[in-house]
């Protein structure tokens, strides 16, 4: 039976915009704050205390916090020059795409899309919905109520970011403010008592520090892992205003104040907090505040909550786009790439970020799934390092590139990542390690071979599509040309 005869006319049924495309609203401030507040998320208020437990030293625990922010820095500023010479949205998953190939890029985008950005979304509402609750009279920590403001959370965040990509980068810059506002009093508070002659934890430099060299690694992942995050503004590289300049200054700009920012918190709580009370608080910023900032210590729950909601915003637009891209490339069902007609947002990739948020309050412990495949991170960055050889030495030589890094930067970028992906295999062998890459592998190659090197189609899938457009307002994007 030919059921195409049944399908409406999309194009005389729904008024199309002249061009549906996704539009360019985010100018250097927006760039700036999507950057700051990706990397600012709640653990330097809640838990930067698993580097000072992993060195055991003062001095050595603010050392691994300063490499740590130089190595960001110089990952940032490779991303930068990609930026400027491929200007398509899709960061990681772009530069795998054109650097190594496309399987690789196709299992990235299961990774992220699926379970990495989700999962990251989930855990850090969780957070925001714990500190709501704690302003609410129940009694305990019901499980479902929890569950239950986390899902609203999640449906405000998709709501906004499909109804108005300017809205969503305004959301982003003001609760980055909103966290280096917060940061700054603490940050002055601890300035206030080392004035005082309050000193705590300083003044004992490299005592105590560890003999272990497993230490000092799981101390350097754990402070990479926190100032990571900036380069997700390469994956709304076609919502930036004049990219080739505003990518390279955002990135430049944010990593900077949040390497600032970063030392100076530290030194702020070591200052006031003895060892004992950093390792033992629950969360360090409201121990640092109870001791410090009087009347205003009540801000610093608030200012949990505005960075876990602002960095959870900045992860749906980013995780979407990357869902966008690979849409309308054809690793995902093309029907993500499509752009709401009068919005001019990616309204499927966002409605699918929603889902697999939604999806990941279910596991009893999102952590330990996001674990199993989180050391695969350090892969794909090895993989993107050697792209960028790839276009600066052979594919894209010639290309102008308006920042152009030393080459000893991405050469020192990958030697850090391959030891950051070999590390937890050398260090803290676990099978749980080899059971998830191989079944992301095995999942991909599943996939792949049927649905992309194929190009095969469910039945009927056209026939659901059309439906869709017709129902959500949503059209294809035009072909992507640079």
């Amino acid at each position: 039976m030919d059921n195409t005869k049944k399908i409406p006319d999309v194009q005389k049924t729904m008024e199309v915009a002249e061009k549906v495309e996704l539009k360019r609203e985010l100018g250097l401030i927006g760039a700036t704050s999507f950057v700051i507040g990706n990397v600012i998320g709640s653990g330097i208020f809640i838990s930067p205390k698993g580097v000072l437990a992993a060195t055991g030293s003062v001095a050595l625990c603010l050392l691994v916090w300063l490499i740590a922010g130089i190595v960001s820095l110089g990952s940032a500023l490779c991303y930068a020059e990609l930026g400027t010479i491929i200007h398509k949205s899709g960061g990681t998953y772009t530069y795998l795409q054109k650097g190594v190939g496309n399987f690789l890029a196709f299992v990235y985008v299961l990774q992220t899309v699926f379970i990495q950005n989700a999962g990251s979304i989930i855990i850090m509402l969780l957070t925001f919905s714990k500190y709501v609750m704690s302003m609410l009279p129940v009694c305990g920590s019901p499980v479902y109520l929890e569950k239950f403001i986390t899902a609203l959370a999640i449906l405000t965040l998709i709501l906004v970011t499909s109804y108005s990509t300017r809205l969503a980068s305004h959301i982003v810059v003001v609760t980055t403010v909103g966290k280096l506002v917060a940061l700054v009093i603490i940050i002055a508070g601890g300035t206030v008592a080392m004035c005082q002659g309050t000193t705590s934890e300083l003044g004992s430099g490299f005592s105590g520090t560890s003999n272990d060299p497993s230490a000092l690694a799981l101390a350097l992942y754990s402070a990479m892992w926190a100032t990571s995050g900036g380069e997700n503004i390469t994956t709304i590289v076609e919502e930036v205003k004049n990219p080739s300049k505003n990518i390279p200054r955002s990135l430049i700009i944010g990593l900077t104040v949040v390497i600032i920012i970063y030392m100076l918190t530290n030194l702020s709580y070591l200052a006031v907090l003895s060892r004992a009370e950093m390792l033992g608080a629950p969360a360090v910023a409201v121990t640092f505040a109870a001791r410090t900032l009087g009347p205003l210590a009540t801000l610093v729950p608030f200012a949990v909550m505005v960075s876990t909601l602002g960095a959870s915003n900045g992860s749906v637009i980013g995780g979407s786009r990357v869902a966008f891209s690979a849409g309308r490339d054809g690793n995902l069902p093309h029907v993500l790439s499509y752009i709401h007609v009068h919005q001019l947002t990616p309204l499927s990739a966002v409605l699918l970020t929603a889902v697999m948020a939604m999806a990941m309050l279910f596991p009893a412990d999102v952590e330990s799934v996001i674990d199993y495949l989180g050391f695969l991170g350090a892969f794909m960055n090895i993989c993107v390092f050697l792209a960028f050889l790839r276009f600066r030495l052979w594919t894209m030589k010639d290309v102008k590139r308006p920042i152009k890094v030393p080459l000893v930067i991405p050469i020192l970028m990958l030697l850090v990542n391959v030891y950051l992906f070999i590390a937890p295999l050398v260090i803290s062998p676990q099978l749980k390690y080899v059971f998830g890459a191989a079944t992301l592998l095995g999942i991909s190659v599943l996939l792949y071979l049927p649905f992309i090197h194929l190009r095969l189609k469910l039945p009927y899938f056209d026939t659901l599509v059309t439906w869709y457009q017709l129902i959500c307002q949503v059209s294809p994007p035009p072909d992507w040309q640079d």
